[in-house]
């Protein structure tokens, strides 16, 4: 699902959203001056594209997506979330652990324990559980 498809299909869960902003404190966001606020992308998302996402309008040396507007990188970021959610996504999925998702998700040891800390739960809680979504059964052959 793309920012702009989830932009008009639906509004985040409050869960969602608090995950969101709790990505958005832990990658620095807020810091003025920071990457993140700089390229106004709360995620710190990185992309190999220039076009990869809707709003962006360019791609630090680093890989960083440099956003035209926060807006733009809240949609990003919300649609990331929402593609876990809705299993589009082919990196994360809601039965990972909130620890499992930072090894794919971020670079710095510390985020675990800092996203962790701000939603007050711990490193092993489920996706799931922090998204307020039911889990996703794997289908078995008996």
């Amino acid at each position: 699902m793309t920012a702009s498809a989830w932009a008009q299909d639906a509004v985040p869960s409050l869960k969602t959203q608090a995950l969101a902003r709790a990505i958005a404190r832990a990658e620095g966001f807020y810091v003025k001056g920071s990457v993140p606020n700089r390229f106004h992308n709360p995620g710190d998302i990185r992309a190999h594209s220039a076009h990869a996402y809707p709003g962006q309008v360019g791609l630090s040396k680093h890989g960083y997506v440099i956003f035209r507007s926060d807006a733009d990188g809240w949609m990003s970021l919300l649609a990331q979330l929402e593609g876990m959610i809705e299993r589009h996504s082919k990196n994360y999925n809601v039965n990972m652990t909130l620890l499992d998702f930072s090894h794919k998700y971020a670079t710095s040891p510390t985020w675990v324990k800092n996203v962790s800390k701000i939603l007050a739960v711990k490193k092993n809680t489920k996706m799931w559980e922090i998204l307020g979504e039911a889990p996703v059964l794997e289908e078995s052959w008996v």
